[in-house]
C-alpha cells in the first residue's frame, strides 16, 4: 500500500469521526431536544457573537495589506537636490536681508 493511498485513508477516516466533535458542548448538547427549534436560535446566536471579532480582525489586517501594497507599488518621483534643477535656485547663493 503507498503512502498516499494509506494518507487518504486515513483522512477519510478522521472525517468520518469528527461529526460528534462539531456538536456544541456536553451541556449545550444534553440541554436540548433533538429536533427542537432553540437549537437553531442558538447556533445562530453563536455565529452572531463570533461575527464581531473576526470582522474587526480582518478589517484591520485588510487595511494593513492595503497599505503595503499601496506603499510599494505607488510611484514616487525621484528626489533631486534643489540646486541640480534649473531656474528654481539663484546660482550666485542665498542674500543677505535687511529688515
Amino acid at each position: 500500500m503507498t503512502t498516499r493511498a494509506s494518507l487518504t485513508i486515513a483522512l477519510i477516516t478522521l472525517l468520518a469521526r469528527v461529526s460528534p466533535a462539531l456538536a456544541q458542548c456536553a451541556m449545550c448538547g444534553n440541554s436540548f431536544e433533538p429536533n427542537d427549534a432553540a437549537i437553531s436560535a442558538f447556533n445562530t446566536s453563536v455565529l452572531f457573537l463570533m461575527l464581531a471579532p473576526y470582522t474587526v480582525f480582518f478589517v484591520a489586517a485588510g487595511s494593513v495589506v492595503f497599505m503595503y501594497r499601496r506603499g510599494t507599488t505607488a510611484s514616487r518621483s525621484p528626489i533631486s537636490p534643489m540646486s541640480t534643477t534649473r531656474g528654481l535656485v539663484p546660482t550666485h547663493g542665498p542674500e543677505e536681508v535687511i529688515p
